[in-house]
């Protein structure tokens, strides 16, 4: 739905895109183009929103913040148009429910909010998968920084040389990112630095260009600043594996909890109420343990693997 923002050096090469690509970047460009003259556009007017705009240029999405609620707010119109006649279905005709509007409504609402939550989420993924591929090169690129800088390169010619490699991409691209602002924008080295690290996804970065920026505008030692600060952040992501660690027990122990002996429970629950001939929101023990089955147990099992790989990927 969105693109990530083309890097400095997409920006000044001819695209070599197939055919396929362009037709569903086209496809995409005018959904967001029609979402936007329709919603997104009364967003943009006025102060707009900072917040969420910084937010998309840290996740790497060029877009304006009224194009991204537009979207938005088309997405979840579609969800719930593409939902209704199947929750009619569903519990008008084969589960005969009595109170099958008030489900309807809850499952509209639902759609409605998992549609927002994802697209917020989407941003949310993409600043965290940015932030943690950044904070694992980074290390290795202060190491190679300082062993630059204490052969009397220039700070001018040490980005130039980062943004050179062709490793450790996504500090690369930082690194072009400060490039493309001093060649085509004509800004100086520490306005550059300092711009591209409050863009930057990750606070260990934005420090560090920040703390780069001044050291080049006072002067100093770069090659010594730039040793100890690789082995603090050594430091840091060292207590940020140990901790993951700690944490799998705890999530062990919610698995255990919430997912094996709540499922358990609940089963026992429909027995009884089958026994008692009673129904729950009106959903006899039959309609309980589908719900069960097919809604509550993937969705646990789901949400606890999802939260474990979250947990390992900030830990890496």
């Amino acid at each position: 739905m969105f693109e990530p923002a083309p890097t400095p050096t997409q920006r000044t090469r001819s695209p070599g895109t197939s055919a396929g690509k362009k037709r569903v970047g086209s496809i995409a460009e005018s959904y967001r183009s029609f979402a936007y003259g329709l919603f997104g556009e009364r967003f943009d007017r006025g102060e707009g929103d900072p917040l969420l705009s910084e937010r998309l240029k840290r996740a790497g999405y060029d877009v304006s913040p009224g194009m991204f609620r537009g979207v938005t707010i088309l997405t979840a119109i579609i969800a719930v148009a593409v939902t209704l006649p199947f929750t009619l279905i569903l519990f008008l005709l084969l589960i005969h429910v009595g109170f099958w509007y008030g489900y309807v409504v809850l499952v509209l609402a639902v759609t409605v909010g998992a549609v927002f939550l994802g697209f917020s989420s989407l941003v949310s993924t993409r600043i965290a998968n940015r932030k943690d591929q950044l904070d694992r090169e980074l290390p290795f690129t202060l190491s190679e920084l300082s062993v630059l800088a204490s052969t009397g390169t220039s700070p001018v010619q040490l980005v130039r040389r980062m943004a050179d490699r062709d490793h450790d991409l996504a500090m690369t691209g930082e690194f072009k990112r400060v490039v493309y602002k001093i060649d085509l924008e004509g800004k100086d080295l520490i306005s550059a630095l300092a711009e591209t690290g409050k863009a930057s996804a990750s606070s260990s970065v934005r420090e560090a260009f920040w703390d780069l920026a001044n050291m080049i505008h006072q002067g100093g030692s770069l090659d010594e600043y730039l040793r100890t600060k690789a082995d603090d952040v050594l430091k840091l992501k060292r207590m940020i594996q140990k901790q993951f660690i700690e944490r799998l027990s705890t999530f062990l122990d919610m698995y255990v909890s919430l997912v094996l002996v709540g499922v358990l429970m609940i089963a026992v629950g429909a027995f009884l109420i089958n026994a008692l001939g009673q129904t729950v929101a009106g959903l006899d023990a039959n309609e309980l343990l589908l719900v069960l089955t097919f809604g509550l147990v993937p969705l646990a099992v789901v949400m606890t693997v999802i939260m474990i790989s979250i947990a390992y990927a900030r830990a890496e």
